[in-house]
C-alpha cells in the first residue's frame, strides 16, 4: 500500500498591514546608510593587508605619528619630566635652589600647554586590550638638583634638534624658544653645564637680517656708554660685550648686509640713569630678535640662532636681568 507523507500546512501569523497604513515607523534612511557603511568596511577589511579585523579586541598597532608629531610629543614629555623633577626639588627643602626650581616648574606648565600636551593615540577612551603609548616618565621621589640639571640638558638637546628640522616656522620658533629657555634655566641652576658660544663671526657666510643687525649695534652702543661710566668691574664686562656685538655688526656688513645702523640709540624710557637696566634691555632685545628670525628646516642656521640667543640671554643675566620667560621671543600668533 502506498503511503503518502503529507506536508504540514504553512501557518501564517495575523495579517499586518503596511506601515504606511498603520503609521508604524519605518527603518530610518540614516540606519540604512550606516548599515551600508559597515558592510563596506567589512568588505574592505576582508582584503589582504588590512590591519583591522572586525570582531577582534584591538587593532594590530598604534596609529603612526609623523616626524613632526613625534618631535612635539618628545618635547612635551621632556616638559612633564622637567616639571615633576623641579617640583620634587622644591619640596625637598633645598633652600639654595628652591626659588629657581619653582620658576622651572611654573615655566614647564606653560611650555607643555604651548606644545599641546603629550600625544594621545586614541581620540576617545578605548578598551584596555588596545595598545597604548609609552607611559610618560616623571621624577622619582628622591630627585635632586643634579637630576633637574640632567633633565634640562636633555631637553635642550632635543629642542635644538627638533627646531633645526621643524617643517613650519611656528614650530621652529617654538622649539628654539624652548631650547633657549631651558638653557638659561640650566645656567642658573648649574652654570658649568652650559657652554655659551654666541655667533662665531669667523664662520658667518651670510649677513644677518637688518632688524637683527640694528639690535646688535644698539647693544654695542649701550655697552660703550655703560662702560664709560661704570666702575672697573662693569667696565670690564661692558668692553667684552661691546666687542661681541661689534664683531657681529662688522661681519654682517663685510658680507654685504644691509646697513641699518643708527647714529645714536636712546636709553629705554623709564629707566632713568640705571645703566645696568639699559644693558639688560639691549641684550634681551637681541635674544628675542634672534629667536623671532628662526625659519623652517633651518638646520645649522637655526642652531646658530639658538646659540646666539642663549649668549644674549646670558649677557642679560650677567647684568642682573631675571630672564625667566617660559618662551622667550616666541609669538604664537606670528
Amino acid at each position: 500500500m502506498t503511503r503518502f507523507h503529507t506536508r504540514p500546512l504553512l501557518t501564517r501569523g495575523p495579517f499586518r498591514p503596511p506601515s504606511s497604513v498603520t503609521g508604524a515607523p519605518r527603518p530610518s534612511r540614516a540606519w540604512g546608510r550606516r548599515g551600508a557603511a559597515v558592510v563596506l568596511v567589512a568588505a574592505l577589511c576582508a582584503l589582504p593587508g588590512c590591519g583591522i579585523r572586525l570582531g577582534q579586541g584591538s587593532p594590530a598597532s598604534l596609529p603612526s605619528a609623523s616626524q613632526a608629531e613625534a618631535d612635539r610629543d618628545a618635547l612635551a614629555r621632556h616638559s612633564v619630566l622637567i616639571a615633576s623633577t623641579a617640583q620634587v626639588v622644591v619640596a625637598s627643602g633645598d633652600q639654595s635652589q628652591r626659588a629657581s626650581a619653582q620658576v622651572v616648574a611654573d615655566a614647564a606648565a606653560v611650555q607643555l600647554e604651548a606644545l599641546g600636551g603629550v600625544w594621545e593615540p586614541w581620540a576617545t577612551p578605548v578598551p584596555t586590550t588596545y595598545p597604548t603609548a609609552t607611559p610618560v616618565a616623571t621624577a622619582v621621589a628622591t630627585a635632586t638638583t643634579q637630576d633637574l640639571a640632567t633633565a634640562l640638558g636633555d631637553g635642550v638637546s632635543a629642542a635644538r634638534d627638533a627646531a633645526s628640522r621643524a617643517p613650519s616656522a611656528q614650530d621652529a620658533r617654538l622649539y628654539a624658544s624652548l631650547a633657549t629657555a631651558w638653557s638659561l634655566q640650566l645656567r642658573r641652576i648649574s652654570p658649568q653645564s652650559v657652554e655659551v658660544t654666541g655667533r662665531d663671526t669667523t664662520q658667518m657666510d651670510e649677513p644677518v637680517a637688518g632688524e637683527l643687525l640694528v639690535t646688535y649695534d644698539a647693544a654695542r652702543y649701550a655697552m660703550e656708554e655703560v662702560g664709560a661710566r661704570g666702575d672697573e668691574a662693569a667696565r670690564a664686562r661692558a668692553v667684552i660685550d661691546a666687542a661681541a656685538a661689534r664683531a657681529v655688526v662688522s661681519a654682517s656688513l663685510a658680507l654685504g648686509g644691509q646697513d641699518t645702523r643708527l647714529s645714536a640709540y636712546g636709553r629705554p624710557e623709564g629707566q632713568g640713569a640705571d645703566d645696568d637696566a639699559w644693558a639688560q634691555e639691549v641684550w634681551m632685545t637681541v635674544m628675542d630678535t634672534e629667536l623671532a628670525g628662526v625659519g623652517p628646516a633651518g638646520g645649522q642656521a637655526t642652531t646658530t640662532s639658538i646659540d646666539a640667543a642663549v649668549a644674549a640671554g646670558s649677557r642679560a643675566q650677567s647684568w642682573g636681568a631675571v630672564v625667566d620667560a617660559p618662551l622667550p621671543g616666541y609669538d604664537p600668533g606670528a
